[in-house]
């Protein structure tokens, strides 16, 4: 009885453990895990996604792909998927920004970011990311508008800036030349380029002082008689100039230095003031020009060649000064010389003048 107790007692824990072995192998998962293209097995006892990728110590960032979902439940023969994201240090035609990709190579990563055709890289299409991510340039083919020399045409270009456009073409620049964009600046498709050819240089030009006219009240002269005592003469001074000429067109002139060369000299002349007596009815309509012709061949500063006589109509210097006149008539004015013969003929008459009065 006892013994047949004790075989009782040891085939049930017997019964317990086998149950609990079976337990623990009907629990246990075969999971197929690609991570990032590489493929392998895993056996689990995880109830999800989330939980077998804890136990390989896979932690997923909020741009990786995980599918399914971590949160999923996980059965026996489930596949999971786990693509680590890249971050990308995209700069694309000179603009840019931070990406991030599951692709495992730079040609990959072109795809997913939807670029195609003939494109310039930083990087061989084949090379591939790091899990760190690395940084990419691309160029696309733009068209610019290119005007050089008098040239426009239209390029197709993979060029990044505008220099490397420039560079491309073999279009050199001076010092002094500009563009119409900034050399580091990135193109854009149908944008303008324009080279414009600056000259600078330095001209040096002769430009005349005009003189003054100075004129000093005279009160022995008639109103109106203006006498030049000193000739006037223009001065001279020369300037240095910075000339900028843009494309063949003078766009600038600007002063840098001024030198007087020569001084200009002032004209000085002499003006009337004394009143001027109204003529005698008598002396008007005759012919005075007819008359100083006659005397003196019309030259008021005329003196005879025996000294006697002088100016227009031919005064000796006492009948000058009986008609008011003062100094030699032949330096007095014309016009004074004229008054002074009308005053004259008032007086006497025209046979003052017995050869030449009649031409009155």
């Amino acid at each position: 009885m006892r013994r047949s107790l004790q075989l009782s007692l040891f085939a049930v824990v017997l019964l317990g453990l086998l149950g609990g072995t079976l337990a623990y192998f009907v629990a246990q998962k075969s999971v197929t895990l690609t991570v990032d293209g590489q493929v392998r097995t895993v056996g689990t006892y995880a109830g999800t996604v989330g939980e077998v990728l804890d136990e390989e110590g896979l932690e997923p960032t909020a741009h990786d792909v995980v599918l399914p979902a971590a949160q999923q439940a996980l059965a026996d023969g489930d596949a999971v998927v786990v693509n680590r994201a890249r971050p990308l240090e995209l700069t694309v035609d000179g603009v840019s920004r931070e990406v991030y990709v599951t692709a495992l190579s730079v040609d990959e990563a072109l795809a997913q970011l939807g670029y195609r055709g003939d494109l310039v890289l930083s990087a061989s299409r084949s090379e591939r990311l790091p899990l760190d991510g690395m940084q990419l340039t691309i160029a696309t083919p733009k068209d610019i508008v290119l005007v050089s020399d008098g040239q426009e045409r239209v390029v197709t270009t993979t060029a990044a800036t505008a220099g490397d456009l420039l560079a491309e073409q073999r279009i050199a620049l001076s010092e002094t030349d500009r563009t119409s964009l900034y050399l580091n600046q990135g193109l854009l498709n149908r944008m303008r380029l324009q080279v414009f050819r600056v000259q600078v240089s330095e001209v040096t030009e002769t430009t005349a002082i005009p003189h003054e006219r100075v004129e000093t009240p005279d009160a022995e002269a008639l109103e109106g008689e203006k006498t030049v005592t000193q000739e006037g003469a223009d001065g001279e001074h020369v300037s240095t100039l910075r000339v900028t000429v843009v494309d063949g067109v003078e766009t600038a002139r600007e002063t840098l230095t001024t030198t007087v060369t020569r001084e200009q000299v002032p004209e000085l002349v002499t003006v009337g003031t004394k009143p001027r007596p109204a003529n005698s009815p008598a002396a008007d309509g005759l012919n005075w020009a007819a008359l100083a012709q006659c005397e003196s061949g019309g030259r008021a500063s005329v003196v005879s060649s025996n000294g006697l006589y002088h100016g227009l109509y031919q005064f000796s210097v006492s009948t000058w000064r009986s008609v008011g006149g003062s100094g030699l008539p032949s330096q007095a004015s014309p016009d004074e010389q004229t008054y002074r013969a009308q005053l004259l003929y008032n007086k006497a008459g025209a046979g003052q003048w017995p050869h030449c009065g009649r031409n009155l």
